[in-house]
């Protein structure tokens, strides 16, 4: 198996009030947030704050059931996950030979995320209580 190259993507932020939310990141951060969008295979609306190599990414649920919205049920606010992007191996191949390694993934394969991506989650467990979620851009595939 060629060895994947990861870099942190981004750090994904749970507010229960994205609007709020941006509006109190841009007077923190001093910069203006992306546009807001939805991804409804992950039941969030998201938007991002750019900083340098990395970003911040924050998400509210779009209905009650919604991952995040059951996370802000339990602990508030918060770090949500810390995302990887994943380079050098294709994100299908790359979840496989996790799961195949014993790795706890969350879901099927690989779904599609914001801004042209296709990711999936490490459960907590496999990585000492730290949602990881990789990532990799559509044109960004081996």
């Amino acid at each position: 198996m060629t060895q994947p190259r990861l870099r942190v993507d981004h750090i994904g932020i749970a507010v229960e009030d994205l609007a709020e939310a941006r509006e109190r990141f841009a007077k923190l951060l001093g910069i203006a947030p992306s546009p807001v969008e939805e991804v409804p295979e992950e039941g969030v609306r998201v938007s991002f704050f750019k900083l340098g190599s990395c970003r911040i990414e924050l998400l509210e649920g779009t209905s009650r059931e919604s991952p995040v919205s059951r996370f802000l049920d339990k602990r508030r606010s918060g770090v949500h996950h810390v995302s990887l992007a994943l380079e050098g191996v294709d994100i299908e191949e790359h979840f496989k030979d996790l799961k195949a390694r014993g790795v706890q993934v969350l879901g099927d394969k690989p779904s599609p995320g914001s801004g042209g991506t296709k990711v999936f989650f490490v459960h907590p467990s496999a990585a000492g209580g730290v949602l990881f979620e990789l990532s990799q851009e559509e044109g960004k595939r081996p």
